[in-house]
């Protein structure tokens, strides 16, 4: 598949996408992404869906060195905790980034991974209660950077109404009976 032609059909770079092939219904793949922070991927290798057990050592072989260097690419982008101003980890922050309609959250010790190409972004930190921290980082290739994220607690704004300067007695005077 990898030269664009193969079981009928034709992939430009040997890559389409699987809803535009065919359709899947009751799949995890939509579900995880959009739901768990989960990013699964179907590989098809072959025309045949069930190819015979002499053929999969071959197929192995074929791949392997591919599927490593994909696997490799989990470690490009982001990643850190979440953290509030006495160091509690804050689990189920929101970590989202600029420009991207996908946020991730961290976990139950506050930490999280975002997968992200090189290039410079500007990410976002929120936790209910919390004020939000936004920072620009630059990903490179490679390893994943560092950023770390320690949120401060919101001060509720208390605005006064007009009735709270009232005095007692000019309120008395005024509306008391007699």
């Amino acid at each position: 598949m990898h030269h664009g032609w193969n079981c009928g059909d034709y992939f430009p770079d040997g890559i389409t996408n699987g809803a535009s092939w065919y359709s899947l219904s009751k799949g995890m793949q939509d579900f995880n992404y959009l739901h768990t922070n989960c990013f699964e991927i179907t590989l098809e290798l072959s025309c045949d869906k069930f190819p015979r057990q002499e053929e999969l050592q071959r197929e192995w072989l074929g791949n392997r060195e591919a599927l490593i260097q994909f696997l490799e690419q989990v470690h490009q982008g982001i990643k850190g905790m979440v953290l509030d101003e006495n160091n509690n980890y804050l689990p189920k922050a929101v970590i989202s980034v600029s420009g991207i309609n996908h946020d991730v959250t961290s976990g139950d010790h506050g930490d999280y991974f975002r997968l992200l190409l090189p290039g410079t972004y500007t990410v976002t930190a929120t936790a209910p209660g919390f004020d939000p921290k936004t920072v620009t980082v630059t990903v490179g290739p490679g390893e994943p950077k560092r950023v770390d994220f320690q949120l401060k607690r919101s001060i509720p704004q208390v605005t006064e109404s007009p009735a709270q300067h009232l005095e007692a007695d000019s309120y008395q005077s005024k509306y008391s009976p007699g």
